[in-house]
C-alpha cells in the first residue's frame, strides 16, 4: 500500500465510509506505527531532521483554504497521522548502510545473513540494513564475496554495467575501471547479466573469469582464481599488468599518486608477486625489471621515469 492509497483510506476512515476490509488495514497500519516509536527514538539527531523535514514538506502541499467543519478536522487528523507513519516507516525501515574502503586501507564486512565481504582499497558497497525477497548489493570499486547459501533469497550485486546473481558461493568482482567489469569465481556458480541485456544471462563456474566492457561480455577465460582475490591475502599478483594499470593499483593500496614523465611507459607489461611488501621494494623491482627511475617529489607524490629522461 503506498502513501496516496493510504490517505484516501483515511479520509474515508474519517467519514466512517470505510468497509471491513478497509478499517482492518488501516488499524494495521497504525499498530506498525506505533512498534516503530522505540526505533524513532534510538534515531540520530541527522535522521530524525530528515524526517521532521519530509513531514513538514508533505503537510505544507496538502495545505488549502478551506471552511473549517468538525468533520473535515477530524479527517484531517486522520490523514495527518498516516502521512506521518508512512514516512516514518519508508526511513526507519528502508535504512541503506554504506561501507567504504579508502585509499590505503581494506575493510572486512560480515552481514547479518553471515555473508562475508572483502572491500578492497578506494571501494564502496551500499546495502539495506534488513534484507526482505532477496538481497542486494550496489559496488563501487573491487570485492571478494564468501556468500551464506539460502535458495530463497538470491544474492545479487550491481555495478556500474552488470548484475551479478549468486544462491551460495565465493566470487571477486573488479569494477573499478568506468566500464569494464571483472568476475571471477572461487565456488560455487554464478550468474552474470548486462545491465543493457538483462536477458542473456552467463553462468560461470569454479575458476572462470568474466570481463565486461561497456555492458558487453568481451572474454571469458579459465585460470587460477585465487591471483584475482590475492589481494585479500595482502599478495598483489601482476600477470602482464600495464604500467598504468599497476600504477592505480599501488595508489589505491598505499594511497599516493603516481605520475609516469612519458605517457608511453604506462603501456609497458609487468609480471610478478609481492606479498606483505612496503611500496618502496615493489617500485624497486619494478624500476630494476623495466630499468626506470623511481623519483618521490614528496612521501605521496611519485614519478617514474627513464634513465637520464628529464621531466617537464
Amino acid at each position: 500500500m503506498n502513501k496516496h492509497e493510504l490517505i484516501y483510506l483515511a479520509e474515508k476512515y474519517a467519514a466512517k465510509k470505510e468497509n471491513s476490509q478497509e478499517k482492518l488495514a488501516v488499524d494495521v497500519f497504525l499498530r506498525k506505527v506505533q512498534e516503530q516509536e522505540t526505533s524513532f527514538l534510538n534515531l540520530g539527531q541527522e535522521k530524525r531532521d530528515k524526517i521532521y523535514h519530509r513531514i513538514e514538506n508533505e503537510i505544507y502541499l496538502r495545505k488549502k483554504p478551506r471552511k473549517i467543519y468538525w468533520q473535515k478536522i477530524i479527517a484531517s487528523a486522520a490523514v495527518l497521522s498516516l502521512i506521518i507513519g508512512t514516512v516514518l516507516l519508508s526511513l526507519i525501515l528502508d535504512n541503506t548502510i554504506t561501507q567504504v574502503a579508502s585509499k590505503g586501507e581494506k575493510k572486512e564486512i560480515e552481514l547479518n545473513d553471515g555473508s562475508k565481504i572483502f572491500l578492497n582499497s578506494g571501494s564502496k558497497i551500499s546495502y539495506p540494513e534488513n534484507f526482505k525477497k532477496d538481497r542486494r548489493i550496489t559496488l563501487e570499486g573491487e570485492a571478494f564475496f564468501e556468500v551464506a547459501p539460502n535458495p530463497e533469497k538470491p544474492f545479487r550485486i550491481k555495478t556500474g554495467n552488470t548484475n551479478t546473481t549468486v544462491l551460495g558461493t565465493s566470487f571477486n568482482i573488479n569494477a573499478y575501471s568506468k566500464g569494464k567489469e571483472k568476475i571471477s569465481v572461487s565456488s560455487g556458480v554464478v550468474e552474470v547479466s548486462s545491465l543493457k541485456s538483462p536477458s542473456q544471462k552467463m553462468k560461470l563456474t569454479k575458476n572462470m573469469q568474466l570481463v565486461f566492457h561497456n555492458g558487453k561480455k568481451t572474454l571469458v577465460t579459465t585460470g587460477t582464481s585465487s591471483n584475482y582475490n590475492a589481494w585479500t591475502k595482502n599478495i598483489i599478483v601482476l600477470e602482464k599488468t600495464s604500467l598504468g594499470e599497476t600504477a592505480r593499483i599501488l595508489e589505491n593500496w598505499f594511497d599516493i599518486d603516481i605520475r609516469f614523465a612519458n605517457s608511453d611507459l604506462r603501456k609497458l607489461t609487468i609480471s610478478g608477486k609481492f606479498k606483505d611488501e612496503n611500496l618502496e621494494t615493489v617500485l624497486q623491482s619494478i624500476a630494476l625489471i623495466k630499468d626506470l627511475k623511481i623519483e618521490y617529489k614528496t612521501p605521496k607524490n611519485i614519478i617514474i621515469r627513464e634513465h637520464n629522461k628529464n621531466f617537464n
